[in-house]
């Protein structure tokens, strides 16, 4: 671990040695909306090691001293031979004033005489031996003395012994934690973008429950009168100048200031760039700030371009300084791919409402993230269609797994092809079945399933597990092998396939046909968003409806309306067919 050569040279042998024969940590991973402190003796290195953490972190490092320095405008030295207490009570000030999610180094007496600000963060306790505290501050002249009156031996054995004592009573990670901490598999950090509309805190508050890391306040987006005050305090914001210079007290508050000469340096081009066009854009930016870069998908024949930009600035600025998104109505699955690399991971906390297109929902990165971890995934799964907010999919299926919502008009081949080294697999919903099952030369009109082999892809219909579970609860319950069935699209092909292995008699009706009384058993396969003829009427008439949440809930009641008793049999056909699913993907090459 290369942050252990920042320390105290005596200590490093050991401490080597023991981060070699750990294996875990008591932490999975560095927290990311938690406050890092770097604390300890006076001379441990301290602010030495700050910049390494920071660059590790992908998070600005504050050196508390001289953020004092900077805001009252005057020596440390001379302040703390005069007052102490002034010192102290200004120390304790300004490190509560810092914002939920910082990096922070502080001075020597800060853990003996501030631990108990130290609750909610996370404090690494930086070590230094004694031999090396003496040598440090013996020959370092630019320090204050703490004890004038009596000999620079003496003091330093006093405030060593002393400090040691309190230090012991404030809860501290050591060093070798927090590394071993730091080498768990990275995750970009969250970000959502505070909308027009929401009220800062509440929002911010709900978008730290469901996972987010920062919350962007835009100035072309937020009204730049809002106090982020109380924002802060759920979430580390990220403060993002877009035309606006932001209010000085939302740069004071922000983790991140995204502008021109800010912690992060973002470029949102107007059109695909080759990755020598990006390497001549960001030919220099500071030390330490991070890059934000960010480009309409274009063609998916050329969309392998962003994964070589995306490396090429990392091998420039380093991985957690980078961030590669790109935009535009296919763009879901690229950045989701993307940011398995990024340092930031723009997301959307609802489906209503989202800052850029082809933003992922904020609950699919984190399932993904906590389920792919724990089961040691790396290649992806995804569902087609459109609309995909109310999709159970992401919930039921071995993640990661990407609810890519296409525009109506995709074409679906052309999207296949550009994701098939990346996806070993999909779940296909409406209205893309006919087109996916041309995609991939099927020899039915309709498939649900897509599973990758060495040709392209193996196409499949597992709806026909799902209609026969469906198909056999119905005539159960109405007592009867004929079956209306409403609507003829790519559902309809899997009711007929499992119709005849059930020897179920189908009467299907097509939009134009259906007006006018119908009895008996019925399968409703319309979507939601499109409206029954107006003259349908049931009469005796079980329905079974094989949606699912919202869209199964409005059929439901319009089913009820025109005199017909609904039966909610979306889960069923779903987990059956989810089922068989699953068991193709794992047969992927």
């Amino acid at each position: 671990m290369d942050l252990l050569r920042h320390l105290d040279p005596r200590l490093r042998p050991a401490l080597e040695s023991e981060l070699r024969h750990r294996t875990s940590a008591p932490i999975d991973g560095v927290p990311r909306g938690v406050t890092v402190v770097l604390a300890g003796h006076r001379g441990a290195g301290k602010t030495t090691v700050l910049p390494h953490v920071a660059a590790v972190l992908g998070r600005p490092g504050i050196d508390l001293d001289a953020e004092l320095e900077r805001r009252e405008g005057r020596s440390l030295r001379e302040w703390f031979q005069h007052d102490v207490a002034s010192f102290r009570a200004a120390e304790r000030a300004v490190f509560s004033s810092l914002p939920a999610g910082s990096l922070v180094a502080v001075g020597g007496g800060f853990l003996a005489n501030h631990g108990d600000l130290l609750g909610a963060c996370l404090t690494v306790l930086v070590p230094v031996s004694w031999e090396t505290f003496a040598e440090r501050l013996g020959a370092d002249t630019s320090r204050p003395r703490l004890m004038p009156d009596v000999s620079l031996r003496e003091e330093l054995e006093t405030i060593w012994a002393e400090r040691e004592e309190k230090h012991r009573r404030v809860k501290t990670m050591s060093f070798v934690d927090f590394a071993l901490a730091l080498t768990k598999p990275a995750r970009p950090r969250r970000v959502v973008t505070l909308p027009p509309d929401a009220h800062p805190a509440e929002f911010a508050w709900r978008a730290r429950h469901a996972g987010a890391d920062l919350l962007e306040v835009r100035t072309d987006v937020t009204a730049t009168e809002i106090e982020l005050a109380p924002v802060v305090r759920a979430l580390p914001v990220l403060v993002a100048e877009r035309g606006l210079v932001a209010p000085l007290e939302w740069a004071r508050s922000a983790a991140l200031l995204d502008s021109d000469s800010g912690s992060l340096r973002s470029f949102h081009s107007e059109r695909p760039m080759t990755t020598a066009e990006v390497l001549a854009h960001w030919r220099a930016v500071p030390d330490g700030a991070q890059v934000k870069h960010v480009e309409p998908l274009g063609s998916l024949r050329e969309a392998p371009r962003l994964f070589e930009t995306q490396r090429a600035l990392q091998e420039k600025f380093g991985r957690h300084r980078v961030t590669v998104l790109a935009t535009g109505p296919l763009a879901l699955p690229f950045r989701a791919l993307l940011a398995e690399q990024n340092a930031l991971d723009y997301l959307a906390l609802e489906p209503t409402w989202s800052a850029a297109a082809g933003q992922r929902l904020l609950q699919d990165a984190v399932r993904a993230h906590r389920r792919a971890t724990k089961h040691g995934m790396t290649e992806r799964l995804g569902i087609l269609g459109s609309p995909l907010a109310h999709s159970r999919s992401p919930r039921l299926h071995v993640q990661p797994f990407d609810r890519i919502e296409l525009p109506p008009d995709a074409d679906v081949a052309e999207v296949l092809r550009a994701l098939r080294p990346h996806y070993r697999g999909f779940a296909v919903t409406n209205p893309f079945k006919k087109a996916a099952a041309s995609a991939a030369n099927a020899t039915r009109d309709a498939v649900n399933t897509l599973v990758r082999d060495e040709a392209g892809w193996g196409s499949f219909n597992t709806d026909r597990e799902g209609a026969a579970a469906t198909l056999s609860v119905l005539i159960e319950r109405a007592n009867s092998k004929q079956v209306t069935v409403l609507g003829d699209g790519g559902v309809t092909g899997a009711l007929r396939e499992a119709a005849e292995q059930l020897g179920v008699v189908l009467v299907v009706k097509r939009r134009a046909d259906a007006n006018g009384s119908i009895g008996g058993p019925v399968v409703w396969t319309w979507p939601a968003t499109i409206a029954p003829p107006p003259g349908l009427r049931f009469e005796n008439a079980l329905v079974a409806v094989i949606a699912y949440g919202r869209p199964a809930r409005a059929i439901a009641a319009t089913v009820r309306e025109r005199g017909g008793t609904a039966l909610r049999l979306g889960p069923r056909w779903f987990i059956a067919q989810a089922r068989r699913q699953r068991s193709l993907w794992e047969s992927a090459t």
